[in-house]
């Protein structure tokens, strides 16, 4: 949803779905649960706290984890994802370049349900046996 020029006092505001457009936010809790990108442009934050949720805590927690327990390589990793934070945002599609419904690419082919698993599910067959290599 877009919102344009609106003022947020003293409120929480869920952040994600939305494009927020020359808005100002007073002593407002922002909350972003990571379920879709959220475009801020021209926005001002006077005294805000945000709260992170679902899969957005879920990706803070595991940079953390990665951070502190992940030695050499978790460092690496969160220091990709500072990478990617410091660069610019991808700029949005605008509405009118999205080709119509029916005019892009094939989708691709359904894949197959998973097998069941648990203790009811049948166990898959053995691999066959390989016969032992002999020499001459």
């Amino acid at each position: 949803m877009r919102i344009k020029n609106y003022t947020f006092e003293g409120e929480p505001v869920l952040m994600d779905f939305h494009q927020f457009l020359g808005c100002t936010f007073r002593k407002c809790r922002l909350v972003y649960c990571g379920y879709s990108p959220v475009q801020m442009e021209g926005c001002r934050f006077d005294d805000c706290r945000w709260d992170f949720s679902g899969p957005a805590a879920a990706t803070l927690h595991l940079l953390s984890s990665f951070n502190h327990f992940g030695g050499e390589m978790g460092k690496t990793i969160v220091k990709q994802a500072m990478t990617i934070i410091n660069s610019p945002p991808p700029q949005p599609v605008p509405p009118s370049a999205t080709p119509p419904p029916g005019s892009g690419p094939m989708p691709p082919p359904p894949v197959a349900p998973a097998a069941p698993s648990g203790p009811s599910a049948p166990l898959p067959p053995p691999p066959p046996a390989t016969p032992p290599i002999s020499s001459p």
